[in-house]
């Protein structure tokens, strides 16, 4: 599978979606995207421990498996099968009866590359409309890169809609900015897709 010739965007409705963030990428996607006015019907963030902006959010089910890293280098270690169960349980109780769900995770790290297909298979196994938002890592990012290659196939075919957002292209997109005021300008356009497909 050649995952540079993914062209896919989001084709269904998820303005009135359960929105669940996974990871930092995921978390702080939703932080931006609620500063522009998309709330989706329902948030949840799982993170491995409180570090983003999304910890700060009101009215959302906020979750970290771990209240801190044992130590500097834990949030490179993969999942635990006590994390992937924690987060199995959770993610079970905030999307019971959910009609769809959109994810929202970067691949590459083991956060949100582990979250996402337990959160997936929960929406699935709900009868939910599911749809995807995956940010990839940038080419210079080796390891990253080999992580997210590994794993995307199988999230792409559990969701029924899927959007690709890759982090090389925010080079020419946005050439002037700052990587951080990129990562604005690319969650602004994410919340005019989600407002469209919902007029």
């Amino acid at each position: 599978m050649m995952v540079e010739n993914i062209e896919q965007r989001l084709a269904h409705d998820y303005t009135d979606a359960v929105f669940v963030g996974l990871g930092g990428c995921g978390a702080n996607t939703i932080a931006r995207l609620r500063r522009s006015g998309i709330k989706g019907n329902k948030t949840v963030i799982v993170e491995r421990f409180s570090v983003s902006d999304a910890a700060k959010l009101n009215n959302v089910s906020y979750v970290a498996l771990l209240e801190r890293p044992a130590d500097p280098g834990y949030y490179r270690l993969p999942l635990s099968p006590d994390e992937r169960d924690h987060a199995n349980k959770l993610l079970k109780i905030e999307i019971a009866g959910a009609k769809k769900v959109l994810l929202f995770a970067g691949l590459g790290g083991f956060t949100g590359t582990g979250l996402a297909p337990i959160a997936a298979a929960v929406a699935k196994a709900e009868g939910a409309r599911l749809g995807m938002v995956i940010t990839y890592p940038f080419k210079l990012e080796k390891k990253r890169r080999e992580i997210a290659d590994k794993n995307f196939p199988n999230l792409q075919s559990m969701a029924d809609d899927f959007l690709m957002r890759r982090n090389d292209d925010l080079v020419t997109i946005c050439p002037d900015s700052t990587i951080a005021d990129a990562f604005v300008m690319q969650d602004d356009a994410l919340a005019e897709e989600i407002k469209e497909k919902g007029r």
